[in-house]
């Protein structure tokens, strides 16, 4: 009798969660948020196309538009002007601007890229991440801690565990190899902190 009690209240706990998580909408059509076709509330699987500025939940798919704002995860392609998740990115991302909140397992291409973290890709000309990037390339790379490589005319990272190539590369720990015009790595006794053309350190 007890296993029947705790197994009906399980039950009632699962349908009251399910009762209060907000619908899923396969289309979305938005001219300038909250003007559109699904609230921005709500989460949407499938297309959502954004005129000017749209806003929802979650997205698993695909995102058009001029601005695309997603307050929790997108899973699946987003293209736009500006591309904006709060939380995480799941696959791919183009425009002049974008920015994750939190990890991106996938790519990010644009002119500014910005993320938590990288567990793919960041190309642009300016490329940031302010915990930790596995592969950036552009004309400016940021990362707090690189465990993989950046490829940029200038890359920075506070703790590098890989390769940097660029003209200038900075870190301050570092725990691979350095190719480039100007090498500096901080953690280096004496004159080794700067080096032209090759510093490294296993």
């Amino acid at each position: 009798m007890k296993t029947i009690r705790i197994i009906a209240l399980s039950m009632l706990i699962g349908m009251a969660a399910l009762a209060e998580a907000p619908p899923a909408y396969p289309f979305q059509l938005a001219l300038a948020s909250p003007v559109a076709l699904v609230s921005p509330d709500y989460s949407i699987n499938g297309l959502r196309l954004n005129l000017l500025y749209g806003v929802n939940a979650d997205v698993h798919g695909m995102d058009l538009g001029l601005v695309n704002r997603t307050t929790g995860d997108h899973h699946g392609l987003q293209l736009g002007l500006v591309n904006l998740v709060s939380g995480h990115l799941t696959g791919f991302n183009m425009g002049l601007l974008n920015q994750a909140g939190g990890r991106v397992s996938g790519s990010e291409v644009g002119v500014v890229n910005i993320a938590q973290d990288i567990a793919g890709t960041q190309d642009g000309l300016v490329n940031v991440a302010a915990r930790e990037a596995a592969y950036q390339f552009g004309a400016v790379c940021y990362a707090q801690t690189v465990a993989g490589g950046q490829f940029g005319l200038v890359n920075v990272t506070a703790d590098l565990r890989g390769l940097q190539m660029g003209l200038i590369n900075c870190t301050r720990r570092l725990q691979g190899l350095q190719v480039g015009l100007l090498n500096l790595a901080l953690d280096q006794p004496g004159v080794w902190k700067v080096l032209p053309l090759v510093n490294a350190r296993w």
